[in-house]
């Protein structure tokens, strides 16, 4: 491992493509565009076979002035899923590579982010893969996601990525490694977001968060987002929402602050919950369900839970206000008030859980004076009800998904 951020790993781009002419064109251009340092910049670009040849042949006559250019033409349709675990197996060349699916943009800075980063974190065995992606949407709830600014430039979560990442040799081989006695389908599981488990058979993704947490491997993020997705219509998605796309770096900036695991306390779990809050509860880490969002309603039968919504019966432990973002500065900072709840569910023979309250909603997604109104009077509940069926179905028939 050499931390020097003037060292630059072996990295290869790959780019990812299928029959979105325009989809690609816009990301080819965005790499033409980027910073990179003075030596060989690997492109490699895998197309899967369609109906269409317009895509293969712009890569074709598209001129990459970094380094060398490699077309990977598949023959056979491999689908999504296939053809992207397919793309890991260039790690044999490689120390890293970097993903890119074809409807994203890249920040100008984005490679030597991503190479700071391979430096940094290639070796622990705690890390799955590096995200160039930020999140500023939790995809379980659509809600707000906002991680506790440490004044480093990352921060970690059991949740792979797709929407640009990078995959390290020997992180890699362990997950492909695990993949290949876990590829059948799967359904729901007390310790899975249920968004994951309904994702459609051509999801990939959904694997590589499954393998994250059940093994507690980490992605590592950025603060500020070195890729954006522009959601073009494809294989998971109608197209259409810019409700992932976000900002990215355009500042010249030459370090990155990267700790180590062993001194970053900002951790979050694959449903975008923050991990080791228990200190500031005076539980026990084993024993205690993080609810904010309220996803994961206890499923796994913890004792305490710390949840926004209103558990009947249940014994109140203490209670805290929605003061300060993100959530968890509330527990860390002690902010007295309404809103989180921790519970002692010892004495419960069945847990029942009410609705979110109206004022913990408008906290989580800035929702306005006129749907607090529509609410209060359950004329809300039944929108909320119709779209929650709506996300629902489309994401059992494989329509807008994440993955």
């Amino acid at each position: 491992m050499n931390n020097n951020p003037q060292f630059f790993p072996n990295v290869a781009i790959v780019v990812i493509g299928y029959n979105r002419l325009d989809s690609i064109q816009r990301l080819l251009s965005s790499l033409l565009q980027a910073d990179y340092p003075k030596q060989e910049i690997p492109l490699i670009i895998s197309i899967d076979k369609s109906p269409s040849d317009k895509v293969s042949e712009y890569a074709q006559s598209f001129e990459w002035p970094y380094g060398t250019k490699h077309i990977v033409r598949h023959s056979q349709n491999l689908g999504l899923r296939k053809h992207v675990l397919q793309c890991g197996d260039f790690l044999k060349q490689y120390e890293a590579v970097i993903i890119l699916e074809d409807d994203l943009l890249v920040s100008p800075r984005f490679y030597y982010f991503a190479c700071q980063a391979v430096n940094k974190y290639s070796k622990n065995e705690c890390i799955a893969g590096i995200s160039l992606y930020s999140f500023a949407i939790n995809y379980h709830t659509r809600s707000f996601f906002l991680p506790e600014q440490d004044g480093n430039d990352v921060y970690f979560m059991n949740c792979a990525q797709s929407w640009g990442q990078v995959w390290l040799r020997k992180p890699w081989q362990d997950f492909i490694t695990w993949y290949s006695k876990h590829s059948e389908e799967f359904t729901e599981y007390p310790h899975l977001p249920l968004s994951i488990c309904h994702w459609p058979k051509s999801s990939w993704l959904k694997y590589h968060t499954k393998y994250c947490i059940e093994n507690n491997k980490y992605f590592v993020y950025p603060h500020i987002s070195l890729t954006t997705n522009s959601d073009d219509p494809g294989s998971h998605s109608y197209g259409g929402s810019t409700l992932f796309q976000v900002s990215l770096l355009y500042g010249k900036k030459e370090h990155y602050q990267l700790p180590e695991l062993s001194e970053s306390k900002v951790f979050y779990d694959g449903f975008f919950e923050r991990k080791f809050l228990a200190p500031y509860l005076n539980v026990k880490e084993e024993e205690v369900c993080i609810d904010f969002y309220g996803m994961k309603n206890n499923r796994e039968n913890k004792r305490y839970w710390l949840t926004t919504k209103k558990i009947r019966q249940a014994k109140v432990i203490r209670t805290f206000g929605l003061k300060l973002r993100p959530y968890e500065m509330n527990i860390i900072q002690n902010i007295p008030g309404e809103g989180l709840t921790l519970y002692d569910t010892l004495s419960m023979k069945k847990i029942k859980s009410g609705p979110i309250p109206a004022f913990v909603l408008k906290y989580m997604y800035g929702i306005g004076s006129i749907a607090l109104f529509l609410y209060t009077f359950g004329i809300w509940k039944l929108i909320y009800t119709s779209f929650s069926e709506y996300f629902h179905r489309m994401k059992k028939w494989g329509f807008r998904k994440v993955f």
